[in-house]
């Protein structure tokens, strides 16, 4: 589950800000309406997003982000979501690299893609269902329509339930070709036939976002898909 702060020190836009963001069930979603209790919140909260909306009383968003930075470890993150009401505001570039997306309004529905975006970026995923499966097929420019796509997807949600049982490559055709009622021979190709897209993509866009946990593979082939993709959701449901 994804982890969003939200800092504003109007109640009412803070309060309609996170209803409307809590209508996602993948998000855990805590509010704040103060600078010093966004500093705590966010130190015993630990959430993946802040979003935070132009000054605070007692601090401004700069320094907010200034005394959130003194760490080297939350100096590297990217992830605050910054809204300011007057687009004459100079935004200190000392404190933008900390910044993931900066809007000159107070919009829900852009806060809520700039999230989802964020999601998509920084890998962040949820266990392995079709919603998450087709987010992060559609960041790797792999077309969900494509019947190796299906199998992918498929294989995926098995390696992650059924550990024991798809311990190897051929187990995993089995466990697909039965699903969908194909010749086991016709599997593999449909699969590497999909991944022609994403390596193509590769090329393109070098090693951003989910392309990451790639970086040391020539190619990205159904073997080393399944597994690193597998791999991933694991280490993010221990």
């Amino acid at each position: 589950m994804l982890k969003v702060l939200v800092a504003d020190e109007n109640h009412a836009a803070n309060l309609d800000c996170c209803q409307y963001l809590a209508n996602d069930k993948n998000l855990d979603v805590l509010s704040t309406n103060s600078g010093i209790n966004t500093i705590n919140a966010y130190n015993n909260f630990h959430p993946n997003v802040l979003v935070i909306n132009s000054d605070f009383k007692d601090r401004s968003y700069t320094e907010i982000l200034n005394e959130l930075s003194s760490t080297s470890l939350e100096r590297q993150k990217t992830n605050v979501i910054l809204t300011v009401e007057d687009n004459g505001k100079r935004i200190e570039l000392d404190f933008m690299a900390k910044v993931y997306k900066l809007f000159y309004s107070v919009d829900y529905e852009k806060i809520r893609e700039g999230i989802e975006q964020y999601n998509l970026d920084n890998v962040i995923f949820y266990e392995p269902n079709e919603k998450t499966l087709s987010a992060l097929f559609y960041k790797l420019n792999l077309y969900n329509e494509q019947t190796g796509a299906s199998y992918l997807k498929y294989a995926i949600i098995q390696s992650y339930n059924n550990q024991t049982s798809t311990k190897t490559l051929n187990d995993i055709f089995s466990l697909v070709s039965k699903a969908f009622n194909v010749s086991y021979k016709s599997v593999r190709p449909a699969m590497r036939n999909a991944l022609k897209s994403v390596n193509n993509y590769r090329k393109k866009c070098g090693n951003t976002g989910i392309f990451k946990l790639f970086e040391n593979e020539d190619s990205i082939t159904p073997k080393n898909f399944i597994k690193i993709i597998t791999r991933y959701y694991i280490k993010q449901k221990k």
